[in-house]
């Protein structure tokens, strides 16, 4: 998704973001170099990418979300903030803000996800006659030795899971 940041030792003479100038400077003023400076801020913002753990986990940025089905209408989801074990403090501090900017109940990234997972339960209600619609980027699609690919914001991974899933879920 963001490929500049998949390798964090890649283009480290990048302009530092306006958004980490705080953190680098906090960094600077305890003493870090400025290679380490940037190898820092760029670790705070996590990898440039978001992996699915098929059935129930994802990794975005710096984040690991786990979903865990309680029951047939409710599912337990905890959300964990990777910090940097023995890292700077001021590093911590700013993936935790970060976490809670994308995780929190008016974030970036939670918010839209709960409100498409209560709906989906909702839709699930109206029953098998109720077809559910995951066809963004079907006309797309292309094989691929382990399945189909598709664009980053087609729904092929999700058509994936759900095959899978019915798949595990048949006698």
């Amino acid at each position: 998704m963001i490929p500049e940041l998949v390798d964090l030792e890649e283009n480290l003479d990048a302009p530092i973001p306006e958004r980490f100038q705080t953190l680098a400077q906090a960094l600077r003023d305890e003493g870090h170099d400025e290679p380490q400076v940037r190898r820092i801020v760029r670790a705070v913002g996590g990898a440039g990418f978001n992996l699915n753990l098929f059935p129930n986990v994802s990794f975005s940025l710096a984040f690991f979300r786990v979903l865990t089905p309680v029951s047939v209408d409710r599912t337990d989801i905890r959300h964990i903030a990777i910090g940097m074990d023995g890292g700077p403090d001021a590093a911590n501090r700013a993936r935790l803000r970060l976490h809670e900017h994308f995780q929190g109940p008016m974030g970036f990234g939670s918010p839209d996800d709960a409100e498409v997972w209560e709906r989906i339960q909702r839709g699930v209600q109206g029953g098998a006659a109720l077809p559910i619609l995951i066809n963004r980027g079907l006309d797309d699609e292309q094989p691929g030795e382990a399945g189909p690919r598709g664009h980053i914001s087609a729904e092929t991974g999700m058509r994936a899971a759900y095959d899978m899933w019915k798949r595990m879920m048949q006698p």
